[in-house]
């Protein structure tokens, strides 16, 4: 049903925590909407709370719907347009070079609104390598994106990473 790597250790990044314990940051890859509201459903009936769950994709996607059908907050658009990155963003928009952008929606990848994907930039995988994705890993989500294709993000213990793993892998 749902469409995940091949490879299951691409679903699972590892993100150190700010204290003893060992933060967990799982990807889910869906194909639509539809997956990923039945995924983020099944993630909260595991008792997943909601300000560790969130899903990424490009603004054509109607991430309006899952947050709707799920509960997650609005959302976030352009976010990532601020300062002289923002500026550089303007002039490409005036070149007609306009990139597609991400949204997202959830408190755990809320950073990841309103950046840049595509062939002529590498706005979306400087963010993800700096919060621990490999370059690799962060390449291939960002095609996923392109594709209009969503990532479903979990940030959890190790503990639960166990648990939840197989809805993510399903």
């Amino acid at each position: 049903m749902f469409s995940v790597f091949e490879e299951a250790a691409r679903g699972y990044i590892r993100v150190k925590g700010g204290g003893r314990i060992m933060t967990q940051l799982l990807i889910g890859l869906v194909r639509t909407e539809h997956e990923a509201i039945i995924m983020l459903n099944k993630l909260k009936e595991e008792g997943i709370a909601d300000k560790y769950l969130g899903a990424v994709a490009k603004e054509q996607v109607n991430l309006e719907m899952v947050s709707e059908k799920t509960g997650l907050p609005l959302p976030l658009k352009g976010a990532g347009t601020d300062g002289a990155l923002g500026v550089l963003k303007g002039v490409l928009a005036g070149l007609g070079k306009r990139m597609d952008q991400t949204m997202s929606i959830g408190k755990a990848v809320r950073k990841l609104a309103g950046n840049e994907i595509g062939s002529e930039t590498d706005d979306l995988v400087l963010t993800l390598t700096e919060a621990g994705v490999s370059e690799e890993d962060a390449n291939y989500y960002e095609d996923w994106l392109v594709q209009g294709h969503i990532l479903v993000v979990v940030e959890c213990s190790e503990e639960e990473a166990a648990r939840i793993a197989p809805i993510l892998l399903f």
